[in-house]
């Protein structure tokens, strides 16, 4: 038979580890019944529960029967632990405490904008300037012309034709003509006024508007032409 007792029990306690956990605030009064007879099996075989070596009773409550949670746990082998500041009975390993939500990462500020390259200026080409010039029979001059260096980097000859080739002529560098580079990409080419003395008559023989057309080599392998016609 139960024997009945009527006492002042309190839900904490059916939970309860030691005397002293039960004595707080916020507990309910209770009317339960303390089953002496109660048996129990544990894994087929029979089981006490014990609280510090002394046999323990369970509490019928409602109809319900309760137990010692920290008896029921050291039976299966289950880690059992009280938070007296949460108040809370804790099986198994403790829960993870919340991970403090990273703080949200400023964006990188915007990358200012490499400025666009300029486009870079046309190669020169090679050029002579000018293309022609008359040579004074009675004055006798140097005919300067620029050149515009562009690929090449030097003259490596002159030849000259007159008379649809009838007259052919191999100026020499600096005796009949000499070119000054000014190391800016371009050259001064100087036609010298000896250059006449190549030619099978005397410049004061050849026919006013008689052309002598100079035909300049370059070390890139272009050529430009440049026509001397004779003046008065």
């Amino acid at each position: 038979m139960k024997k009945r007792w009527i006492a002042l029990l309190t839900v904490a306690m059916l939970f309860a580890f030691t005397a002293g956990v039960v004595a707080q605030p916020a507990v309910q009064s209770i009317t339960a019944s303390l089953a002496n007879d109660f048996k129990f099996t544990l894994n087929g075989e029979a089981w006490t529960p014990m609280d510090n070596g002394q046999p323990m009773a369970p509490i019928v409550y409602n109809g319900r029967t309760y137990l010692p949670v920290r008896a029921i746990a050291e039976a299966l082998n289950i880690k059992v632990d009280w938070d007296e500041a949460n108040r809370t009975v804790i099986l198994g390993e403790a829960p993870a405490p919340a991970e403090e939500p990273a703080p949200a990462e400023e964006p990188a500020p915007a990358e200012e904008p490499a400025p666009a390259e300029e486009p870079a200026a046309p190669a020169a080409e090679l050029a002579i300037e000018p293309t022609a010039a008359d040579f004074s029979k009675s004055a006798p001059a140097d005919i300067p012309v620029k050149v515009t260096w562009g690929p090449a980097k030097a003259i490596t000859g002159i030849t000259g034709s007159a008379l649809g080739g009838a007259v052919k002529i191999t100026p020499e560098a600096d005796k009949h003509y000499v070119v000054t580079d000014n190391g800016d990409g371009t050259a001064q080419l100087t036609i010298k006024k000896e250059v006449t003395a190549l030619l099978p008559v005397p410049i004061t023989a050849v026919p006013e508007g008689t052309t002598l057309t100079l035909t300049i080599a370059f070390d890139n392998g272009d050529k430009k032409d440049f026509a001397v016609t004779v003046a008065k």
